[in-house]
């Protein structure tokens, strides 16, 4: 009796010592960008649902690379994607890109539209922003979570998608991004 108290004092130490570590570990993240290759939804929304075209609606033309990133203005997430944002407008000046951000609303406060363009201009993003307010274009997309980044080739067909933010846990993925927008910039 006192040998098998021993062996489950032994056993219940042993469990108690190894389970803080077991416990803080968690499934590799995901292989980021995922590729795959299916049409881009069309985007759905009139010209008063867009922010920073001057009143025009954007569709996907031919001979253009796309980066469509889901995002709503009180995430912190969305937020720390944004200067690698602005960084890939400046070293894609010139060039066949346009980024386009879809803001689909989580909250109350970001579904008021006067507030999702101040923030915009807060923020200082001056590329097309369009209102999901009806999270139409979330829905098309499949969507998950905030932030989502999709990159489209010049044929619109989506081809690389990042989810979550471009650094997290040290993920490279403003480089690893950037590195696709390059290739999908090359292809005919």
């Amino acid at each position: 009796m006192k040998a098998a108290a021993l062996k489950i004092s032994f056993l219940l130490s042993a469990v108690l010592c190894v389970w803080p570590a077991l416990a803080q570990k968690s499934e590799p993240a995901p292989a980021q960008p995922y590729a795959f290759n299916l049409p881009a939804p069309l985007l759905a929304g009139e010209a008063r649902d867009w922010l920073n075209t001057d009143g025009k609606k954007l569709d996907f033309q031919k001979s253009r690379v796309y980066v469509v990133e889901f995002w709503t203005f009180g995430c912190i997430n969305c937020q720390r994607n944004l200067p690698s944002y602005t960084r890939w407008q400046k070293k894609f000046t010139g060039k066949n890109l346009t980024i386009i951000g879809i803001h689909t609303p989580e909250t109350d406060a970001e579904k008021k539209r006067e507030n999702v363009i101040a923030q915009v201009k807060k923020l200082g993003i001056t590329y097309p922003v369009l209102l999901d307010q009806q999270a139409t274009n979330w829905h098309r997309w499949e969507q998950q979570l905030w932030p989502t980044v999709y990159l489209v080739d010049k044929h619109g067909r989506a081809r690389f998608r990042w989810l979550g933010e471009l650094a997290w846990k040290g993920a490279r993925g403003e480089e690893e991004m950037a590195a696709r927008i390059e290739q999908l910039l090359r292809e005919p």
